[in-house]
This record gives structure tokens, C-alpha cells and sequence, in this order.
């Protein structure tokens, strides 16, 4: 098997596909579906190490921590409506980088920088 491809999961199931639904399910679910796919991220990133997916699971990881604190801190600062100037620019950064990596993950293309803070 090449390096840029990884064994099946049992099932057929694509893991690396269902972390990003999580992660996009977290906007309407209060942040629950990225600790999901954050807790999946972690758990099956074993199996993805030395592949393409690699970078991916790291950018998923990366954009849940980075995102948590001013999540929080917007969304308690939101009860006074200042927080919202913090809630809304998160809310645009989490959608880029959902949108630039699961359209990598599609074209199984590695995120070229997935410690990168801003969009990689």
C-alpha cells in the first residue's frame, strides 16, 4: 500500500469523512459534535500516521483548541452582547478552515500546514 493511502476501516467506515461531519455538526450543536469529532480525531489518528490523513486529523485538533478559548469567553461575554464581536469572527475563522480542509480531505490531498494558526 502506498503512502498515500491508508487501510479500510472496518466497515468501509471513513473516519477521517465523519470527524469533519462532527465538526460541522458543532455549529448547530453547541460545539457537541466537535468534541466528538475531536475525541474521534484523537482515538483514530494512530491509524492514520505516515498517510495523507495525518494532516488533517492535526488541522481538526488544532482548530478545536485553538477555537475553545475564545469560544468560551465569547459566549459568556455574549450575555452582555460584547461578546459577539469575539463569537462572529470565530464563527467565519471555524467555517474557513472546516471548508479548506474537508475540501483537501475530498481531493486526498495532505493540508500543506496543519500547525498553522490561521487558514494553512
Amino acid at each position: 500500500m502506498s503512502d498515500n493511502q491508508t487501510a479500510p476501516q472496518a466497515g468501509g467506515t471513513d473516519m477521517g469523512l465523519i470527524t469533519y461531519i462532527c465538526f460541522a455538526a458543532g455549529i448547530v450543536t453547541g460545539g457537541l459534535g466537535a468534541i466528538v469529532g475531536v475525541i474521534i480525531a484523537y482515538v483514530d489518528s494512530e491509524n492514520v500516521r505516515g498517510t495523507w490523513k495525518e494532516s488533517h486529523y492535526q488541522w481538526l485538533i488544532r482548530t478545536f483548541w485553538i477555537g475553545l478559548a475564545p469560544y468560551i469567553i465569547g459566549g459568556i461575554l455574549a450575555l452582555i452582547l460584547i461578546g459577539w464581536l469575539i463569537l462572529i469572527p470565530l464563527f467565519i475563522w471555524y467555517i474557513v478552515r472546516l471548508v479548506k480542509g474537508w475540501t483537501a480531505y475530498d481531493k486526498k490531498q495532505p493540508i500543506a500546514k496543519p500547525d498553522d494558526l490561521l487558514f494553512g
